[in-house]
């Protein structure tokens, strides 16, 4: 296993516009779905998007796949792909 690496998680990566409530937003669903956030690595905003790469700690698909609907939903969010 890699250093930093969390054993049992899975990682999404956003994109996200570059508004200044963007990623309060995006932690507030994290914490509303009651996900534990292993890191949130927020990049640079390039072209007015923003790319944030999320480590959740859980496998379970359901709960993933439905996190990704519920970010997708949001109108901060513009696309969401599920690396692992």
């Amino acid at each position: 296993m890699k250093p930093g690496r969390h054993p049992a998680g899975a990682v999404l990566r956003l994109d996200a516009l570059a508004t200044p409530l963007a990623v309060a937003r995006i932690a507030s669903i994290l914490a509303h779905r009651r996900f534990d956030v292993v890191t949130m690595d927020i990049a640079a905003p390039v072209d007015g998007m923003r790319r944030i790469t999320i480590e959740v700690d859980t496998t379970d698909d359901i709960r993933l796949r439905q996190l990704g609907n519920f970010l997708n939903r949001s109108s901060d969010v513009v696309e969401v792909f599920r690396l692992t």
